[in-house]
């Protein structure tokens, strides 16, 4: 039985299949686009702690730092000094956060599996880097983002976006066990009337750069 959208909570969903995992039961959103797994098919704790253990990304590491420069240098121009910003879901190394303030901003780093001191502070900017296709429960997950955030506030995500339903049966993409929810360009426009957000640059491909509007 497939269950409303965790995102939008509508109803109004089909049945998506693929070839990797033909036990995992996909749907898709006809409101907001969202492509999700069934719930009872989500990873538990220890399954998802053990994979992101397996993550061997460094500072040390050219290729995987070129991959956070593909959000952070479009988002460079948003920035202002004395900006001070979080990396929200950094994993087990912080590089993301390391990389900002090489250009002069102070960026704190968050992680529930591994940094998972509460952050108290708003920012001025908040960086997401393949995070969003892990959240169980996006709505509730985004909402604690935007309140983080200051109004005017940047919000900068990477997380690669589905084109059409029928390469989404061979997408490399969904191979991966804790990835659970896939967006596109519509996602991203119903995310942005939801939470008070405007895109300002998109390569519609994986990167998505928000900016937070100021209370009305």
């Amino acid at each position: 039985m497939l269950l409303n959208c965790p995102l939008c909570n509508s109803s109004d969903i089909i049945s998506v299949k693929n070839i990797f995992f033909k036990e995992r039961l996909y749907a898709k959103c006809n409101k907001c686009s969202l492509i999700y797994l069934h719930p009872q098919m989500h990873p538990c704790k220890t399954e998802e702690k053990k994979r992101y253990d397996q993550h061997n990304n460094h500072d040390g590491d050219p290729g995987y730092t070129n991959h956070l420069k593909r959000v952070i240098e479009p988002s460079l121009k948003y920035l202002k000094t004395g900006m001070v910003g979080v990396d929200y879901g950094c994993g087990p190394r912080p590089v993301l956060s390391s990389i900002i303030e090489e250009y002069g901003y102070r960026c704190d780093y968050y992680d529930p599996y591994f940094f998972p001191e509460t952050i108290d502070n708003e920012y001025d900017f908040i960086f997401s880097t393949e995070v969003f296709e892990h959240f169980f429960n996006p709505k509730k997950e985004i909402e604690k983002i935007v309140l983080k955030l200051k109004d005017n506030g940047i919000l900068a995500i990477m997380t690669e976006m589905w084109n059409d339903i029928d390469s989404f049966k061979n997408w490399y993409y969904i191979r991966d066990n804790t990835h659970v929810c896939f967006y596109n360009f519509e996602t991203m426009q119903y995310i942005c009337k939801q939470f008070n957000l405007e895109i300002l640059l998109t390569d519609n491909k994986r990167i998505t750069i928000f900016q937070k509007s100021p209370k009305q």
